[in-house]
């Protein structure tokens, strides 16, 4: 069988018209009929009927129509796979923390579009838990994490390290004084209570008596500032704050907050994600400089 001929079996299947075929696959009608006949011969059975002026598919053709809607529907997939490997096009989602998104991510999307005009981008704002999730579930093309994820199917790339500092508000620390006191009085505000963050907690030989759980850094950083508690955040997001004499640095903990860029492993040779992971690792060393 050949596949010219099984692609004008199908068009004639779709349609049921010999001349409205003829004219879609831009051939004569005698031609779509000797191809019909030269495929009937391959098969060994007849495909069409016809009724006066209506043609309609014998048990072979629909079944042989089946099999083509499979066929050309994996041919179309094949196609739009292969031209995604030519050049970035198509949609893309980024996934990450409102930090990111707000102080990197922003510049990063422009740089890339720029490139990539063609590449339509939504960004996703979720903290470093709910990324790993998007990405996994493919609900999300890229992400952007504090941490690591050490999931099987996902690969990670060390963009940036971060110090995590220790905050309270300074009116806070001049009333109590060491940070062992701020912790009996006032609650730890945090996204996460695991991993960099207890480790950073041991080390200090601190315990909250109380926690509030937030899902965003910059909410983190409000609340800090509004004196509601105190909270283990990366330097570069308070660096601002601190400089300024609204936030009071208790510790600082060196290069303990790793930021990693993400995305399935098996999505590294897609142009259109492979070309956005050259931008981040090209651009994300300037925002530091």
């Amino acid at each position: 069988m050949e596949l010219r001929h099984l692609r004008t079996f199908h068009v004639v299947a779709e349609c049921l018209n010999l001349t409205k075929a003829a004219e879609m696959l831009r051939y004569t009608q005698p031609t779509i009929s000797l191809q019909i006949q030269a495929l009937e011969k391959d098969i060994g059975h007849t495909l069409l009927n016809r009724v006066g002026k209506r043609t309609f598919l014998t048990p072979t053709g629909k079944l042989l129509k089946k099999h083509t809607d499979k066929l050309f529907q994996d041919l179309e997939e094949l196609e739009q796979d292969l031209r995604r490997l030519e050049k970035p096009y198509g949609n893309l989602s980024i996934a990450a923390p409102e930090f990111y998104c707000s102080y990197y991510l922003s510049q990063l999307l422009s740089i890339y579009i720029k490139l990539h005009p063609q590449v339509q981008m939504k960004l996703l704002c979720y903290n470093s838990k709910e990324t790993v999730k998007l990405v996994d579930s493919n609900k999300a093309d890229l992400g952007i994490i504090a941490g690591t994820c050490n999931r099987p199917g996902i690969e990670e790339i060390l963009i940036d390290q971060e110090d995590l500092v220790l905050v309270a508000h300074p009116l806070m620390v001049k009333s109590r004084g060491s940070a062992a006191e701020l912790f009996e009085e006032y609650p730890f505000i945090t996204y996460d209570i695991d991993g960099v963050i207890k480790e950073c907690l041991d080390e200090i030989k601190c315990k909250p008596t109380s926690t509030i759980e937030c899902g965003s850094e910059e909410a983190i950083k409000r609340a800090v500032m509004s004196q509601t508690g105190i909270a283990l955040i990366s330097d570069v997001i308070i660096d601002k704050e601190v400089k300024q004499g609204n936030l009071q640095v208790l510790h600082r903990f060196p290069n303990r907050l790793l930021t990693h860029l993400i995305y399935p492993k098996d999505q590294r040779d897609d142009s259109t994600v492979s070309s956005f992971i050259d931008v981040v690792l090209d651009v994300w060393p300037t925002f530091r400089a």
